[in-house]
């Protein structure tokens, strides 16, 4: 018997200590699966308007100042957008992946803005190339993030200038406590997280 436990023992180690790896890189990117009913549009410098569906939302670089999020398709075969965000804050954290959106024009998608993952007050808001900055910022009055840079490759983004665009569309210092109101324009999709 005690043979067998010395034989079982160390095969159970290494087998619960793989599957606390993969948990622990799940936790690390915030891997999120979303599913939307409504088209949303979303940053990069080629902007994306997601129709309804399921999609794969994740950190690639967590550990530098800048956060360098991606978006793929459901099953993560194909990545749809790299985009930039920088850090936003909000004191109660929620229970479930929450996102929130600039609103547009109608007849337009709305804009994806910000997105928190469960049980953390640290979330993500999303920074938009000029043009479309410009497009949103004239829609909601108010200043938004914007990214100046011609590309989606991660090492670019994370040294690109940020800024943010005036809804007269001139560019703007974002502040450094900048930060979006955690209740405001926020619509709750139905979100699953693995």
């Amino acid at each position: 018997m005690k043979k067998l436990l010395a034989l079982v023992a160390p095969f159970c180690l290494v087998f619960f200590g793989f599957f606390t790896a993969v948990a622990q890189a799940q936790i690390s990117t915030k891997k999120t699966v979303i599913t939307i009913n409504a088209p949303v549009k979303v940053p990069g410098y080629r902007v994306t308007v997601l129709p309804a569906g399921t999609y794969v939302i994740k950190v690639l670089d967590s550990i530098s100042s800048r956060n360098v999020v991606q978006i793929f398709n459901a099953d993560e075969t194909q990545l749809l957008t790299t985009v930039l965000a920088i850090p936003n804050y909000r004191l109660v954290p929620s229970e479930k992946s929450e996102f929130s959106f600039w609103e547009t024009p109608a007849g337009e998608a709305v804009a994806l803005r910000s997105w928190f993952y469960p049980g953390d007050p640290y979330g993500f808001e999303f920074a938009y190339p000029k043009r479309t900055a410009t497009e949103v910022a004239s829609a909601v009055r108010r200043d938004v993030p914007t990214v100046y840079t011609e590309s989606e490759e991660a090492a670019v983004l994370r040294d690109a200038r940020l800024g943010a665009t005036t809804p007269e569309g001139a560019e703007a210092q974002l502040s450094s406590d900048y930060s979006a109101p955690a209740s405001e324009e926020k619509k709750k999709d139905k979100t699953t997280n693995q």
